[in-house]
């Protein structure tokens, strides 16, 4: 075991990143950097017929995002690589031919449908499943004669009587009875060997010293410990972390069920990544019973194992929202709109080389929105008015355009008023409410007409940054618009 601390995130290049595997790589990367350890990524890939290089990808590019980069990986390198199990073939080997060596592994030559028959009695006599060790009892001379006939089989690891005790990280003492653990298979019928034995194997020899995942691996852990004995290896301190349940607690959040469970539903969406990183820390861990707010180096600072919960924790969306518009609100406005201006390139309103104007463009809307903002992708619906023609005015705004006598005249009134250019946002609100103070209206009178006049919406961002988005042009257009809608709608019946 290495003196310093080492750390394993290993995923299944399979699909898509998994919420709860995002935050077990958290986990891991802040106990790493707090004890000064290594964090290591490890792609778990034996399952050929699964693996994608799309979803393999997917794992980097989130990770990337997270901004959670490993010491070791496939893609960083190290002393103990490769770091692709499909690439560590030669490894396995060997520790299968050590395990026949020490005579704690024999050949199991029982059938599919054997087994199946096997578990089907059990079930019908309410009998504990589990293996029942018909072909250790097959006498040498036999079993020789079908290993010489290249019969089929696989390898089971015979588990000792006694039982095992895991000092859980997370959990506390875990004691399991070798009578409930049955023999465990190691290396398939054609060869290749399972998952329980290539995890011990990589992590043994990458020096794997705490091995930090969900607690639905708890059962592989007892498998684990006990290969990892019969070998004579020290075994890792084992945590296991709670489950992350649905966003309204119902149960184990499920990538069938829902689509919160993808990394990537928020990346798309565009969530502020060192928001995400804070709620993500949150999710079954707290440093007290107030403080939700921290970056990423008080988080590194403050992470502790004994602060985990036991319990489940609910995928708490409202509070992700709340987080990430907490940190876009103290974005300067560069970043904002670096951050913005992707998500308008991807909805087609700004194209793939950003001009000067349109860089402006969104400048202004990011300052804009930004109070509003609790996903940069969200910048893209609530500013589709600044780049698309009205086509109709939602319900609402609507009614602000029928309300009252002679709109019409009202809104080109004011756009003959109006100065040229248009002044600032505040001169030009000053400017309004001298407008509305002359014709003897509230304020209100004026401003609902004209924001549904401009974005054909009855809410939205500060009006007079809206005015300035759109450019004295589009101003004046639209009030006519609206002005020359109101006057070919039918006449309300009395």
């Amino acid at each position: 075991m290495s003196e310093s601390p080492r750390v394993r995130f290993a995923p299944s290049p399979t699909g898509y990143l998994h919420v709860g595997g995002a935050r077990t790589a958290l986990f891991n990367w802040l106990f790493a950097r707090q004890t000064g350890g290594a964090s290591v990524l490890r792609m778990e890939d034996t399952d050929a017929a699964r693996n994608t290089e799309q979803a393999r990808e997917t794992i980097f590019r989130g990770l990337d995002w997270l901004g959670l980069a490993p010491d070791e990986g496939p893609e960083h390198g190290g002393a103990f690589g490769p770091y692709s199990q499909s690439e560590r073939g030669d490894v396995y080997a060997a520790a299968v031919a050590e395990l026949q060596a020490r005579g704690v592994v024999y050949p199991c030559f029982c059938t599919k449908e054997r087994l199946a028959e096997l578990r089907a009695r059990q079930e019908a006599n309410k009998e504990r499943y589990g293996y029942d060790r018909h072909c250790l009892r097959i006498d040498a001379d036999a079993l020789q004669q079908r290993l010489d006939a290249g019969e089929p089989h696989t390898l089971r690891l015979r588990v000792p009587e006694g039982e095992t005790v895991i000092d859980d990280l997370v959990r506390g003492e875990v004691t399991v009875a070798h009578a409930d653990v049955e023999d465990i298979i190691l290396v398939r019928a054609d060869g290749a060997p399972v998952y329980n034995l290539v995890v011990v194997m990589d992590d043994h020899h990458m020096g794997i010293t705490h091995v930090l995942r969900g607690e639905d691996h708890l059962t592989n852990t007892f498998k684990q410990a006990i290969l990892f004995k019969a070998l004579g290896w020290e075994l890792p301190r084992y945590g296991h972390l709670p489950l992350i349940l649905g966003p309204k607690g119902e149960g184990k959040l499920s990538k069938r069920k829902h689509p919160e469970a993808a990394l990537d539903h928020y990346q798309d969406r565009g969530f502020h990544p060192e928001a995400f990183v804070n709620w993500l820390a949150l999710i079954g861990w707290s440093f007290d019973d107030q403080t939700e707010i921290m970056s990423r180096d008080e988080l590194v600072e403050r992470f502790s194992l004994d602060r985990i919960n036991k319990s489940g924790a609910r995928l708490d969306i409202q509070k992700l929202e709340h987080l990430s518009g907490h940190y876009i609100r103290e974005m300067d406005t560069d970043a904002l709109t670096s951050a913005v201006l992707p998500h308008l390139q991807s909805a087609g309103f700004v194209g793939a080389d950003v001009s000067d104007a349109d860089r402006q463009k969104a400048g202004l809307i990011a300052v804009a929105l930004q109070e509003r903002l609790v996903a940069f992708g969200d910048a893209v619906e609530q500013s589709r008015w600044a780049y698309e023609p009205i086509t109709g005015y939602e319900g609402k705004a609507e009614k602000n355009l029928k309300k009252g006598e002679d709109v019409p005249g009202l809104l080109r009134a004011y756009a003959a008023g109006l100065p040229d250019p248009l002044p600032d946002p505040d001169a030009h609100e000053a400017h309004a409410r001298a407008f509305a103070e002359s014709k003897d209206l509230g304020f209100g009178r004026l401003v609902h007409p004209l924001r549904a006049a401009w974005t054909g919406r009855p809410v939205g961002p500060p009006l007079f940054d809206i005015a300035a988005i759109l450019g004295q042009e589009e101003v004046l257009g639209r009030l006519e618009q609206a002005a020359a809608w109101i006057e070919d709608q039918p006449a309300a019946e009395s």
